[in-house]
């Protein structure tokens, strides 16, 4: 604050600098700053917000360069979050960058454009990656027609371009083409006039779409033209660069972000939705059938980029890993002994507080018989849904900061056998933690019921419990 600009920077220094406060420290030199904002954009334990935030700086402080830094920095499918900031006021510069990526996800590039498209631009400034968006042969025509509307929502002579390039691509659903003329016709009578005239002339969408891909086609053939006359250090370099593209798509999926991160709450809360929703998460990383197709993948790049072996051959690649039991486990067995013991342990606190004080009401034990029950199966439900909520924690903490880290330190070091493994193990640990929110939602609800004459008792308790057992209990469930 002190260092920045304004009216009272000489006198806030001078007093600052009378009460020996250091305000005279060389600022952080640009390459310093910028590695900081790499270092908070790339902590995944840092909360999402703010390193959304550093994403930003980075790439307002590089453009292009710290654009694709922030791609590699951040989850590569977690970027809708920019329409948000757009609509917030922030990262507009980034979401144009973010929404002109063709590698991008073109839905997700989608919802982008139609924040920017709704942003007060100054007037007479349409964003080029509105423009890119709203003539992509590839995006819905409802989406294109989205995008325009907006822009004529909010600057309608500014939306004229657009508005006239989705009345003219034969593309677009002759209905979007309607609209999109009525549009114009409020803005620009003439040229939704001409719009109309041409509308016969437009070939049929088939045609039209059969001509785009004979174009895309024909792209494709250039390019791949174009990677024969490559030079080998560009082939290495493209090479290099998808290993670690899918490496960074590995070590985003471990992010806690994507794994039940609020898994934790949800528990504590009962919250089943939460928690259901939180397992499926896991599920959904964990289970994708990418992951294994990209270990495949970078040990066949890696193959043809370094020779020689690695740690399977070509015939054994498509082969499943068994995978190991090596996480916290909990059977149904294990949880009736918790319950037993926590049962148990309840009753014989009771019985030497009765031995030390004796009975509450020496005229009715029975009624006292019937409350200690109550307070013992309340101690028990609450001791399996704890113990099972505990081990659900643990699932999700083994998975995130052991199991998945030593996935993604395989695939780096070239041990594409182990990293299957691992793979293997992760999706054993997604069945345990869906059997495990079975356990806790029954535990959650059920009605534990214990017999204390099946522990051992001192005679004159013993023939109370009996008495009371047989003239006021009914048969129920036993742990």
């Amino acid at each position: 604050m002190v260092q920045a600009p304004g009216p009272w920077l000489d006198e806030l220094q001078r007093i600052l600098r009378t009460a020996g406060v250091n305000v005279d420290r060389p600022p952080y030199s640009y390459a310093e700053y910028t590695v900081g904002l790499c270092y908070v954009a790339g902590a995944k334990g840092l909360p999402t917000g703010l390193r959304h935030r550093a994403a930003d700086a980075l790439v307002r402080r590089a453009n292009d360069v710290g654009y694709a830094e922030a791609r590699n920095l951040l989850p590569k499918n977690g970027w809708g979050w920019l329409a948000d900031a757009v609509r917030e006021g922030w990262a507009v510069w980034t979401a144009n960058l973010f929404a002109e990526d063709e590698t991008a996800p073109l839905t997700t590039r989608m919802r982008v454009g139609l924040a920017l498209a709704e942003y007060e631009h100054p007037t007479g400034y349409v964003p080029g990656a509105v423009e890119q968006l709203v003539a992509h042969p590839g995006a819905t025509s409802a989406d294109r027609l989205a995008l325009a509307m907006a822009m004529a929502q909010r600057a309608p002579k500014d939306a004229t371009s657009l508005l006239r390039c989705l009345a003219s691509d034969p593309i677009v659903q002759v209905g979007h083409r309607m609209q999109a003329i009525g549009r114009l016709d409020e803005i620009d009578p003439s040229m939704a006039e001409k719009m109309r005239a041409i509308q016969t002339r437009l070939p049929a969408a088939r045609v039209a779409r059969d001509q785009h891909r004979e174009t895309a086609e024909h792209t494709q053939r250039e390019a791949a033209a174009q990677r024969q006359r490559e030079t080998p250090k560009a082939v290495v370099d493209r090479l290099d660069s998808k290993v670690e593209e899918l490496l960074d798509d590995l070590r985003g999926r471990g992010s806690a972000d994507w794994l039940g991160d609020q898994l934790d709450n949800h528990i504590a809360e009962t919250d089943w939705e939460g928690v259901t929703q939180d397992i499926a998460d896991i599920r959904r990383v964990v289970c994708d059938d990418e992951i294994g197709a990209s270990l495949r993948l970078l040990e066949v790049l890696t193959q043809i980029r370094f020779g020689g072996d690695t740690s399977s051959t070509p015939d054994t690649l498509g082969l499943d890993a068994q995978g190991d039991q090596d996480f916290p486990q909990l059977t149904q067995e294990e949880l009736g002994g918790v319950a037993r013991a926590e049962a148990e342990r309840s009753w014989e606190f009771w019985r030497k507080l009765v031995e030390k004080h004796g009975w509450d009401d020496e005229d009715d034990r029975f009624e006292e018989l019937d409350r200690q029950m109550d307070e013992v199966n309340r101690n028990v439900g609450a001791s399996t849904c704890e113990r099972v909520g505990n081990h659900l924690r643990a699932l999700q903490q083994h998975l995130v900061w052991e199991l998945w880290p030593a996935l993604v330190n395989a695939a780096e070091k070239r041990d594409y056998a182990a990293a299957r493994d691992f793979l293997a193990t992760a999706r054993l640990l997604a069945n345990e933690a869906e059997r495990a929110e079975a356990l806790w939602k029954k535990a959650t609800v059920a009605d534990y019921s214990f017999d204390p004459l099946t522990m051992s008792w001192p005679r004159d308790f013993w023939l109370v419990l009996e008495k009371w057992r047989g003239g006021t209990a009914t048969p129920s469930a036993r742990l």
